[in-house]
């Protein structure tokens, strides 16, 4: 199957970047008091299931925006707009622009607002943007599709882009599913991305395979019927175990893709910084691709779960503002989504 490649695209770079979550914290017993038999698992089986997970792939605590299980509350609970709002101010103020100076909005999500349009259009109203915006749909890897869509945009000469991901995911995970409820977090995390001297997206290579979209996903069409609501096809759904022996070759090809289409050594990189979801599996992709262990990102596994869209931007945002690199250093990232998409980059900040 044909895969995209990009790159090098000079001139352009990462200007600024930011990040939000919901107010409340979840440690891992936390959710487990969620599930619906919790109370005859009693207090020692869910504080050995939480700390095994913290050992199994290193997930301590979540932000979630709404308890999993509970009744939606709508207009009491923040959305995934409202962590894009606040996110995206966050990326505009550490690049010291303005909303009005950007001309390209994009916002990458798995779980939107509304059902219809984008959320793009409206987080641009309320920055005050009066760029052009759009949303990416690739499930987690959807922040690197954006990423080449925005550094092709700038070299364009469209002027600064905004790209956000968002996730709510506490809204849509299955209350009786235990690694569901401990594997998957709520955030945002945003870049602004703008013609940098000495910077450059350096490679990006992008891959889809819809015939693997059944491994992780929502069954039920839309819009929602009562009968696909009581089958619980709006909450996520798939073939864990298949995903899981799935994700470290559509990393490794991603990875080496676009190392190779910067011109690239794994031992050239300042730091790796991936998709959060799983510190065994990140460090065996670094790994196989010969990336030294001291240089790959692993924080945000524990304290955020896996924030989909938003795992590699508040990763990046965050090992950024921590000075795991700075200006002129070649970082690479890379994420599998649903759907499926894999992608990878690498970026001379």
């Amino acid at each position: 199957m044909p895969a995209t490649r990009i790159g090098p695209i000079e001139g352009v770079g990462v200007l600024g970047a930011g990040t939000a979550f919901p107010p409340r914290t979840y440690a891992n017993e936390d959710a487990l008091r969620l599930l619906p038999d919790a109370a005859a698992r009693g207090p020692a089986r869910l504080a050995f299931a939480a700390k095994g997970l913290t050992q199994s792939i290193g997930v301590a605590e979540r932000a979630w925006a709404h308890p999993p299980g509970a009744p939606l509350a709508h207009g009491d609970e923040p959305t995934t707009l409202d962590l894009a709002l606040q996110a995206g101010r966050a990326a505009l103020a550490d690049a010291g622009l303005d909303a009005a100076d950007l001309g390209l909005v994009l916002v990458a999500t798995s779980t939107p607002h509304r059902m219809t349009s984008t959320l793009a259009v409206p987080l641009g109203a309320a920055l005050g943007a009066q760029a052009a915006c759009m949303d990416t749909r690739t499930g987690c890897s959807a922040g690197l599709f954006a990423l080449g869509t925005a550094a092709l945009f700038v070299a364009a000469g469209s002027g600064p882009a905004l790209i956000v991901g968002t996730e709510t995911f506490s809204k849509v995970v299955p209350p009786d599913h235990p690694m569901g409820l401990l594997s998957l977090g709520d955030g945002a995390g945003a870049l602004v991305l703008g013609r940098k001297p000495g910077s450059a997206l350096e490679g990006l290579f992008l891959r889809s395979d819809g015939n693997l979209g059944a491994l992780i996903g929502t069954s039920g069409p839309l819009p929602p019927t009562p009968d696909a609501i009581e089958a619980g096809g709006y909450q996520l759904s798939g073939q864990p175990e298949a995903l899981a022996a799935a994700l470290p070759e559509r990393y490794l090809e991603a990875l080496g893709a676009a190392l190779d289409t910067a011109g690239r050594a794994p031992t050239d990189l300042a730091a790796y910084v991936p998709h959060q979801t799983s510190v065994p599996l990140i460090r065996e992709v670094a790994a196989s691709a010969g990336i030294p262990a001291d240089r790959v990102w692993t924080e945000g596994v524990g304290r955020h779960a896996n924030i989909g869209a938003a795992g590699w931007l508040v990763a990046f945002a965050e090992a950024r503002a921590a000075g795991r690199f700075g200006d002129g250093d070649p970082v690479a990232t890379a994420s599998v989504g649903g759907g499926m998409s894999w992608a990878a980059a690498v970026l001379r900040c």
